[in-house]
């Protein structure tokens, strides 16, 4: 199936969105001895996945499905970040850079799919979530 350049951006979004969410779970699962850190990630990463479910159906409506994350690609990452972790002196505050490099790629997709002629309601959902990522801070 050939996908538009609608859905193409928007498939973009809805991975971005779901691999910051994954990012900012491992990212609270390095730190644990920090409560208040790792809870803030949580919440991030649940907003972020319910981000990515909403814009799903906003897909479907442009007749589309939502691509899989790619495991092989996520496990990687998360390979990456536990050796940056590792031998970071501030454990804490590589993490947050972390979670501030996938919220911006996050913000980054968002803009461009914002470029495409989109429903008003799926415009809308792109410009909420970019809000929400423009407006909060992590650390």
């Amino acid at each position: 199936m050939l996908r538009d350049d609608r859905q193409v951006a928007l498939n973009q979004v809805i991975e971005a969105a779901l691999s910051a969410a994954h990012a900012h779970e491992q990212g609270a699962a390095l730190l644990e001895d920090d409560p208040e850190r790792a809870a803030a990630l949580r919440a991030r990463a649940e907003q972020r996945s319910h981000s990515a479910t909403v814009l799903g159906e906003h897909l479907r409506r442009l007749g589309d499905l939502p691509k899989e994350p790619d495991a092989d690609l996520e496990a990687a990452r998360d390979l990456l970040a536990r050796v940056r972790v590792a031998f970071s002196e501030d454990k804490g505050e590589q993490v947050l850079q972390q979670a501030r490099d996938v919220e911006a790629h996050l913000a980054e997709t968002v803009r461009s799919a914002l470029g495409q002629d989109l429903p008003p309601d799926t415009r809308a959902a792109l410009q909420d979530l970019l809000a929400a990522v423009e407006s909060e801070t992590l650390g």
